[in-house]
């Protein structure tokens, strides 16, 4: 079904609202996909005739991320809400590796799970050391591995539960990306071909992104129909309303807009 109304629409308007020198902020917009399956996100038209059509995606750390972290976030963060975890002046944050409730579709099956892993810490907590150390919990039967970090705190305690990525498939996630968006932009009739890869997480570096496609350039030679891509950094986004987009070039950064601060250009380092 053709999409409508995603948040993206705003990266891209705020994108060309300074792109070029300013040059493309009254195109007209055409939303694309928004009308028709399979096409790209947008094709801007300037005053001059001139088009730029542009494709965006979110670039995830390792393949299935946002569906492990709806699995984890409705799961394991109930653990912090039992307020007897903390311990006085040490603040305990537990890793559990991503991946645990995959494949558990069953709620009652996650839920023994979070039980386990909130029993094993309301048991070991005064136990562990200061630093980084790995643990091994029993879980459904299996000993799997908690990775803990605890440092000195003054006043009261303070307990986190999060995630920590223990697998590495970065390039399936970049070939994926590169299948799913390159062709139809490539496709596209217009001037210039904008590809806008979103970076939601501090662990995953632009030279990171641009390496693992340099990469696989060669089995994508329909790349060389895209004139420029560029990265959108959105981690402070929903919380904060920043938005900040960077352009590389053989691990050089070489062009930047931003940050927006909501619809307002802060400062252009272009």
């Amino acid at each position: 079904m053709p999409t409508s109304g995603r948040r993206e629409n705003t990266f891209i308007e705020r994108f060309l609202s300074a792109y070029e020198n300013q040059t493309w902020a009254d195109a007209r917009m055409e939303w694309l996909d928004e009308k028709v399956d399979g096409a790209v996100e947008a094709i801007a038209t300037r005053s001059d005739g001139k088009t730029l059509a542009i494709e965006h995606t979110i670039i995830e750390p390792f393949v299935g991320e946002k569906r492990d972290f709806s699995f984890f976030e409705a799961a394991f963060l109930k653990i912090e809400e039992d307020k007897e975890l903390p311990v006085p002046k040490r603040w305990i944050r537990v890793f559990i590796p991503v991946g645990w409730l995959q494949g558990q579709h069953k709620r009652s099956a996650r839920e023994a799970i979070v039980r386990e892993v909130h029993s094993w810490l309301k048991s070991n907590r005064l136990l562990l050391p200061d630093g980084n150390s790995e643990h091994r919990c029993s879980v459904r039967g299996k000993d799997m591995s908690v990775f803990t970090k605890v440092v000195p705190l003054s006043g009261p305690g303070k307990l986190h539960v999060r995630r920590q990525q223990v697998v590495d498939d970065f390039d399936q996630v970049i070939e994926r990306c590169l299948k799913r968006k390159v062709p139809k932009l490539a496709q596209t009739s217009a001037d210039k071909r904008i590809l806008l890869l979103e970076r939601q997480h501090m662990i995953l570096t632009p030279e990171r992104m641009m390496r693992e496609i340099k990469k696989q350039e060669s089995a994508f030679p329909i790349l060389a129909k895209i004139d420029e891509i560029w990265i959108v950094e959105t981690m402070s986004y929903e919380s904060e309303g920043y938005l900040y987009f960077e352009r590389f070039e053989e691990g050089t950064l070489v062009a930047s807009l931003g940050p927006f601060k909501g619809p307002t250009l802060l400062e252009d380092f272009e």
